[in-house]
C-alpha cells in the first residue's frame, strides 16, 4: 500500500517502485526526478528502492535492484491496456493504483521473497504535480520543489550493434501532435536524407509498441543505418545507449526528444499541431535544456525553415564572444 512519505524514514522495508507503466517522457522528465528528490529530502538510502518497470529502463534509476515489468506482463498485454485507458478516461496516467497493478505487486514481492515492504506508486507523484501540467496553477519554483533533477545513467551499447563514429540520431513516430500523414511522411524522410548528407543517420525503430506510438516508414539510403531495438525487453535500455552515443537527436516532439535533452544530446523536435500534450512538457524540457547547456529547438516545420532562411549556410555566424558559457 502507499504510506506517507515520513514513513518510509521510519522503516527499512524495502520500497517497491512503481510499476511504471505510462510515456517514457513522464518517466525521465518527472518521475526519476521525483524519485531523486525523496531519496534526498528523506534521506532513503538507494539500496532499499526497487525499480519496477519496462523495456530495460531500470538501468535509469540507478539503483542496485530493478525488476523487468515484461517478465510478468506481455508487451501486447501492456499496449491493449494502455489502448483501452486512452479510449476510456482519454490518458494512460496512473492516477490511482488499479487492481490489476496491486496483484503485480504482491506477485512480484512475492518471488523477491518479500516478507514485508512499501510500494512507491507513480499516482503520489501524478497527484503531487497535476497542478503544473493539468490545472497550470502551480508555478515551476513550486514544481521544482517537488523534483531533483540528476544525471541518467544509460547501459552501454550492445555487443554487435555497428554505430558510426559520428552519427545523429532519429526517431519519427506517430502522436497527437505529429500525425501519419502523407505530408510529414515525405517531409520526414526528406529531412532524414538530406541529413544524411552531411552525417551519418542512425533511426531507431521498435518492432513492437506499448501506447498508440507508431513509427514513421524508415527512408533508405546512402549514410542511414536503421536499428531495432532488441530485444523488446531491453529496447529503452538499448536507445538511451545508442542516443548517448549521438551528437544530436532529430525527430517528433514528445519522449524520445525528452530523453535526449536529459542525456545532454542537442535536440530538434518537431510537431505540426499542438494537441494532445500540455504546454507544462515543453516549457519544462526547454527550462531544463537551457540550464545544462544544451541546444534545444522545439517547433514546427515552418518554424525551422524560418530559421534557416534568415541564417542560411552562406553567411557565415561570428565567433562567440568572450566569456560565453556556449
Amino acid at each position: 500500500m502507499n504510506l506517507p512519505f515520513w514513513w518510509l524514514t521510519k522503516s527499512k522495508k524495502p520500497i517497491l517502485v512503481g510499476p511504471w507503466t505510462s510515456e517514457m517522457g513522464f518517466e525521465v522528465l518527472y518521475w526519476l526526478p521525483f524519485i531523486q528528490q525523496l531519496q534526498h529530502r528523506y534521506g532513503i538510502p538507494k539500496e532499499r528502492l526497487i525499480a519496477v518497470t519496462r523495456g530495460g529502463a531500470g538501468v535509469w534509476y540507478g539503483v542496485r535492484n530493478t525488476v523487468e515489468l515484461f517478465d510478468y506482463v506481455p508487451p501486447k498485454d501492456l499496449r491493449l491496456s494502455a489502448l483501452a485507458s486512452q479510449r476510456e478516461k482519454a490518458s494512460i496516467k496512473q492516477l490511482g493504483m488499479t487492481a490489476w497493478e496491486t496483484k503485480l505487486m504482491a506477485l512480484i514481492a512475492e518471488r523477491l521473497g518479500l516478507r514485508r515492504h512499501h510500494v512507491l506508486h507513480p499516482s503520489v507523484m501524478y497527484r503531487a504535480l497535476d497542478p503544473w501540467w493539468t490545472k497550470q496553477t502551480m508555478g515551476m519554483a513550486d514544481m521544482m520543489k517537488h523534483l531533483r533533477v540528476g544525471p541518467i545513467p544509460t547501459p552501454v551499447v550492445p555487443i554487435g550493434t555497428a554505430l558510426p563514429e559520428q552519427f545523429v540520431c532519429v526517431r519519427w513516430y506517430q502522436r497527437a501532435t505529429w500525425p501519419l500523414n502523407d505530408g510529414l511522411l515525405e517531409w520526414t524522410q526528406a529531412v532524414t536524407k538530406q541529413i544524411a548528407q552531411t552525417v551519418p543517420v542512425v533511426v531507431l525503430r521498435s518492432s513492437q509498441y506499448v501506447d498508440d506510438h507508431v513509427d514513421f516508414p524508415t527512408p533508405t539510403g546512402e549514410n542511414i543505418t536503421t536499428i531495432h531495438a532488441e530485444p523488446w525487453r531491453e529496447n529503452l535500455a538499448v536507445q538511451s545507449a545508442i542516443l548517448k552515443r549521438a551528437i544530436a537527436y532529430v525527430g517528433t516532439w514528445g519522449g524520445m526528444a525528452q530523453l535526449a535533452v536529459r542525456l545532454g544530446i542537442p535536440t530538434a523536435a518537431f510537431f505540426d499541431k499542438w494537441q494532445g500534450c500540455s504546454w507544462s512538457h515543453r516549457v519544462f524540457t526547454e527550462w531544463l535544456a537551457c540550464q545544462q547547456g544544451t541546444p534545444c529547438f522545439v517547433g514546427r516545420p515552418h518554424d525551422a525553415e524560418f530559421v534557416r532562411s534568415v541564417l542560411p549556410k552562406e553567411i557565415a555566424l561570428p565567433e562567440l564572444p568572450r566569456g560565453s558559457s556556449s
